[in-house]
């Protein structure tokens, strides 16, 4: 099957590597099947709809900026991917890039989570954090730190 993509042109799927999210992605429910696929010499990555060529995600390895980021998975949640164990859960949270890709933040309190066996998806709300919605990906310059003061 081949999709046409807003930012990727004409793009295989393969079923075996399609992701359902049961409940969609807060804000566009009626998408539910979503692939990953890897930005090449570098750390993001498109969460690309199946269903719709041009609704498309930046997302980010939240371990590759922020190795210390963890969380538990709500019972809900677990029930939504199929109750996965630990080594089948893969996590990415979805990035915002504007202009200047130095100035993207990610969401941390809105994981990506997926079972790599079921391949079963879900973006989980988590509640009582203290992760944000826009966590800085890279530091400031110099300059930029002097500005904000």
């Amino acid at each position: 099957m081949f999709i046409q993509t807003s930012f990727l042109g004409e793009m295989a799927i393969n079923e075996e590597e399609v992701l359902t999210f049961g409940s969609g992605i807060p804000g566009f429910a009626d998408f539910k099947r979503y692939m990953i696929v890897p930005l090449e010499d570098s750390p993001f990555y498109y969460v690309q709809s199946v269903e719709e060529g041009s609704l498309v995600f930046v997302a980010v390895s939240p371990f590759d900026f922020f190795p210390e980021y963890s969380f538990t998975l709500p019972e809900h949640a677990m029930k939504e991917l199929g109750e996965p164990t630990f080594e089948n859960v893969r996590v990415l949270n979805l990035a915002t890039v504007k202009d200047n890709v130095q100035h993207a933040t990610v969401n941390l309190a809105a994981p990506i989570v997926w079972n790599t066996a079921s391949r079963a998806a879900a973006q989980v709300i988590l509640q009582d954090t203290a992760y944000t919605t826009r966590h800085r990906l890279f530091p400031l310059s110099p300059v930029e730190a002097k500005e904000e003061i």
